[in-house]
């Protein structure tokens, strides 16, 4: 088949002066080239499709028969929508989402609600747009702030666990200075974090559940913040599987996917969960767009499931053509 594969590089990301993370959601070049890799071993032509402002013209030119869509786009809360929605206009086939789920679950407010509506565990959580709004606010301490429509934990540091008042109103200005968007307060979850990593349709089929821990042994999970800084300075640990007993781990797995259900998730997804001090599993939140690099929590979960990256990469071409109706040759 000749397949488009539609991306965004790190190295060309727009650059938004005292924000360090803002191209933490786009690829590296070996990625592009693993993923490249991976669809010509499987014996696919394989055309080049970068994001720009000339995406369009150029996916319309080259007629791919399928796109594999890895693009985050760069700003604003419908970015990850928008290559599929132009390939839909051009009428050109697509693995993953649709525009309406990117954009649904980018919004982390608006996707817990939707998680929420299913009977899913969620946190009751606060949108803030105004440092004047959080005086009539109830919050219980410690919490937890975030930008409201980014992934790959950009805006979430260490501070971004607040223990009082006080720097609750410095964490929702940095974020709110810093990415231009509205805060999201929730309580914080002191328990163990997991993630579980999605592939297929009809029905979806859970990964092996993975555990996230500090790499150092003296951090605890009510101290443990997967943040920015633990994952560029490599400081975190992955367990999978993930130790734990049957029980718990059918539990964790059926949130994630009633949750890439609810949100109306295709062909590939993650999702995250953490516990609370008393063991309760809560949806954290969903990429429908999770990285693909060989260190990323799905390549790492399908590992454990004896798969292959090559593997990993068919299973979402295939899950994708088959929902489709495309024959994979």
């Amino acid at each position: 088949m000749r397949i488009g594969l539609t991306y965004n590089l790190k190295s060309d990301v727009p650059v938004v002066a005292g924000v360090e993370d803002w191209s933490a959601e786009c690829e590296e070049r070996a990625t592009v080239e693993l993923i490249a890799g991976a669809l010509a071993h499987l014996g696919h032509t394989v055309i080049d499709l970068p994001y720009g402002r000339d995406l369009a013209l150029r996916i319309a030119a080259a007629q791919p028969e399928i796109v594999f869509n890895i693009a985050e786009g760069w700003f604003g809360r419908n970015r990850e929508s928008l290559v599929p929605a132009v390939l839909e206009l051009l009428d050109v086939p697509y693995s993953g989402s649709d525009a309406l789920t990117l954009g649904l679950a980018l919004d982390k407010y608006l996707a817990k609600t939707v998680v929420a509506a299913a009977g899913l565990p969620v946190v009751a959580s606060h949108l803030v747009s105004n440092p004047a709004q959080l005086a009539a606010l109830s919050i219980d301490f410690p919490a937890f702030v975030k930008p409201n429509y980014e992934g790959s934990s950009k805006g979430i540091r260490g501070a971004s666990r607040v223990n009082n008042r006080e720097e609750l109103a410095e964490r929702v200005g940095w974020v709110l200075a810093n990415y231009r968007q509205p805060a999201l307060i929730e309580p914080f979850l002191s328990g163990r974090e997991f993630s579980i990593g999605i592939l297929g349709n009809d029905p979806p089929v859970a990964l092996p559940v993975l555990e996230v821990v500090d790499a150092q042994s003296s951090v605890t999970s009510e101290q443990f913040v997967y943040s920015f800084e633990t994952k560029s300075g490599n400081l975190e640990r992955l367990l999978c599987p993930a130790p734990l007993e049957e029980e718990e781990k059918n539990r964790l797995t059926e949130i994630a996917v009633r949750a890439h259900t609810a949100l109306g998730c295709r062909d590939f997804s993650r999702v995250d969960i953490r516990l609370d001090d008393k063991g309760e599993p809560f949806f954290l939140e969903i990429n429908p767009l999770p990285g693909l690099s060989a260190q990323s929590l799905l390549t790492v979960q399908a590992k454990a499931a004896g798969l292959s990256y090559d593997r990993l990469i068919a299973a979402i071409l295939g899950s994708a053509c088959r929902r489709l109706g495309i024959n994979v040759a």
